[in-house]
């Protein structure tokens, strides 16, 4: 061992040191003195035969070293990715399983199939915004997805528990499954690029007014509460959180835009 920590084989062995680095963390703490002293016990040997076989190692040792490197950050990337996603998906069901707690106390009478359809729709709502928002390091994107994603929420909530139009068992109330058809699949044409789905929102808005017009033209639900007034407020309440998630998505489009360069397809 002497022979390797020679004058060579010290500052062969703090090169190799540094060149350790390109590892991530983990494994070189795992494996880093185990690779130092294979490095050092091939290194003495290539030096007894003289520069031009300790030339050839080098060589060997870069090449290889620059290759299990690259493979192993990007498995230390991908665990470290699933890792997230692990803890995001348990956060979202803790989260979700919290809320369900205040009607299990406040409100008993809630039947088994309330708390699955509040259960599904809270958890549904919180994972899809860990998904989709996380991708984007803009905060105005993540501010618009949780706009857009909040207003779906309580678009499908105020329908299933009392009705837009009318009771909660107005056919009418159908429509709305159609405004966010047309989010959901205007989205997924989009692929979440903050430019389509800013066009995809002012659609969703427009298709949101127009079931507005529709049961007040043709006078339904306007017998029963909410009433005329009600459905103008709520629909109105709903087309202006699609615009104000549209809006925010242009804007974030424009944030990702670098100067002097073409909007986003």
């Amino acid at each position: 061992m002497s022979g390797a920590r020679g004058e060579d084989g010290s500052i062969s062995e703090r090169v190799y040191r540094l060149l350790m680095r390109a590892y991530p963390k983990e494994f070189r703490e795992m494996y880093g003195r185990q690779m130092e002293q294979a490095f050092l016990d091939l290194c003495r040997e290539e030096t007894r035969r003289g520069g031009v076989g300790l030339a050839r190692f080098w060589v060997r040792v870069g090449l290889d070293l620059a290759s299990s490197a690259a493979v192993e950050r990007s498995e230390a990337k991908e665990i470290a990715m699933r890792d997230r996603k692990y803890r995001s998906v348990v956060g979202v069901a803790l989260a979700t399983a919290f809320i369900l707690l205040i009607p299990l106390l406040a409100a008993p009478a809630w039947s088994l199939f309330d708390f699955v359809f509040a259960g599904t729709l809270i958890f549904g709502t919180g994972l899809t915004y860990v998904l989709v928002a996380r991708k984007a390091g803009n905060v105005a994107y993540r501010f618009a997805v949780g706009v857009v994603l909040a207003a779906a929420f309580l678009l499908i909530w105020l329908n299933g528990a009392v009705g837009i139009i009318g009771s909660e068992d107005n056919d009418a109330n159908l429509m709305y499954v159609g405004v966010l058809a047309v989010g959901i699949i205007g989205a997924l044409i989009a692929r979440f690029r903050p430019h389509g789905m800013a066009r995809v929102l002012f659609v969703t808005a427009l298709g949101q007014a127009l079931v507005a017009v529709i049961a007040l033209i043709f006078g339904l639900g306007s017998g029963s509460p909410p009433g005329v007034l009600g459905i103008l407020i709520l629909n109105g309440f709903f087309v202006a959180l699609f615009v104000g998630s549209a809006l925010l998505f242009r804007y974030a489009a424009r944030e990702q835009t670098p100067a002097g360069a073409g909007p986003e397809g």
